[in-house]
C-alpha cells in the first residue's frame, strides 16, 4: 500500500529533475546568444558605433528565443501524442542520440519514433545533394579565409576559418552519429528478438 505513493513521489521527483535539466539547457542556449550577437555586430561594424552591436545582439537573442519556443512547442506536441512529458521526451532523445535507448515497454513507442526521425535526418544529411553542397561550402569558406588573411582582416578570417573547420568536420560527426544509431537499433532489436 505504501509502495504506490512512494513510486508516485519518485516519478514526480524524476520529472522535476528532467524539467530542471531542460530549463538549464534552454538557458545555456539563450544566455550566450546576446554576447555572441554583440561580438558579431561589433566585428561587422565598420564605423565603430556601439548601437550596431546592440541591434545585432537583440536580433540574435530574439531569433534564438523564438526558434527555441517553436521547437519546444513542436516537441511538446509529439511528447503528448506519445504519452510522455516534454522533459522525458527530450531525455529519451538524448539517450537515443548516445546509442543507449531505454528498453522499457512504456517508452518504446517514443524511442522508436525518435530513432526513426534521427535516422531520416541522418539519411538526408548524407544524401548526394548535401554532399555536393558541403563540398562547395568548404571550398567557399576556405577561399574567404584566404582572402581575409591576405587583406589582413584577421577577425573576419577567424570567423570564416571557424565556418570552414565546422563544415570540414561534419562528415566525422555524421559517421559517429551513424555508429550510435546502429548501436541503438541493435539494442532495440536484441530486446525485440531475444
Amino acid at each position: 500500500m505504501t509502495s504506490q505513493p512512494m513510486a508516485e513521489d519518485r516519478r514526480k521527483e524524476q520529472e522535476a529533475v528532467l524539467r530542471r535539466r531542460l530549463v538549464v539547457r534552454c538557458a545555456l542556449l539563450l544566455v550566450p546568444a546576446g554576447p555572441v550577437g554583440f561580438a558579431v555586430g561589433m566585428l561587422m561594424n565598420i564605423n565603430g558605433r556601439l548601437i550596431t552591436g546592440v541591434w545585432v545582439a537583440a536580433t540574435v537573442f530574439v531569433t534564438v528565443a523564438v526558434a527555441l519556443w517553436v521547437v519546444l512547442r513542436r516537441e511538446q506536441r509529439r511528447a503528448a501524442r506519445l504519452g510522455v512529458t516534454l522533459g522525458h521526451y527530450v531525455d529519451l532523445g538524448r539517450l537515443v542520440r548516445r546509442g543507449d535507448p531505454p528498453v522499457q515497454a512504456e517508452v518504446r513507442p517514443a524511442v522508436l519514433e525518435i530513432l526513426e526521425r534521427q535516422r531520416a535526418s541522418w539519411e538526408q544529411m548524407t544524401s548526394k545533394g548535401q554532399s555536393w553542397l558541403r563540398t562547395g561550402l568548404i571550398a567557399l569558406f576556405f577561399l574567404i579565409t584566404v582572402v581575409n588573411v591576405l587583406d589582413r582582416q584577421y577577425a573576419l578570417a577567424f570567423f570564416s576559418s571557424f565556418a570552414f573547420l565546422s563544415w570540414l568536420s561534419l562528415p566525422l560527426s555524421l559517421r559517429r552519429q551513424r555508429k550510435r544509431l546502429q548501436a541503438a537499433q541493435g539494442k532495440l532489436a536484441a530486446i525485440r528478438n531475444p
